[in-house]
């Protein structure tokens, strides 16, 4: 069994998000990327959830209030953008905000990621400041 600490990462070094705490999923089947999300953004004070797959997502989503989820587009069984149509389609979480995270920049796959209903994509490998950026940035969203 693979045991994550808490690593030294080179964070931006603020959040210009202001809001109450949001409560933040992340989807995604390679462990190791859920734990990074999470570290990058753990100090500015934000709740997490973590699902490896689309049946962890939706039975996460339909117990708690999620402010943002972080959705990578290929994942086993159900794909992030089956995910985020549930989501739109669900009147109970069509307001949560949805980043798309993607390996793969190619301009069809991010614009079919937006077409479904995400707000906005990052791609792979993270670059720890856009990812604070546009966490901000749907964060901000929510509570104007």
């Amino acid at each position: 069994m693979l045991h994550w600490k808490r690593l030294p990462l080179a964070r931006p070094q603020s959040s210009s998000y202001n809001g109450p705490v949001a409560r933040i999923l992340i989807v995604d089947d390679v462990d190791s990327i859920q734990q990074l999300i999470r570290e990058v953004l753990l100090d500015y004070g934000h709740e997490f959830d973590l699902a490896a797959n689309g049946a962890e997502a939706v039975k996460i989503l339909n117990a708690k209030k999620i402010d943002l989820a972080i959705i990578d587009c290929n994942l086993p069984g159900m794909s992030g953008l089956e995910i985020v149509r549930l989501i739109r389609q669900n009147p109970k979480t069509k307001e949560i905000k949805i980043l798309m995270c993607t390996g793969s920049m190619v301009t069809k796959e991010v614009d079919e990621a937006l077409a479904a209903g995400a707000d906005d994509y990052i791609g792979k490998p993270l670059d720890f400041t856009a990812l604070v950026s546009k966490v901000d940035k749907a964060l901000a969203l929510i509570h104007r």
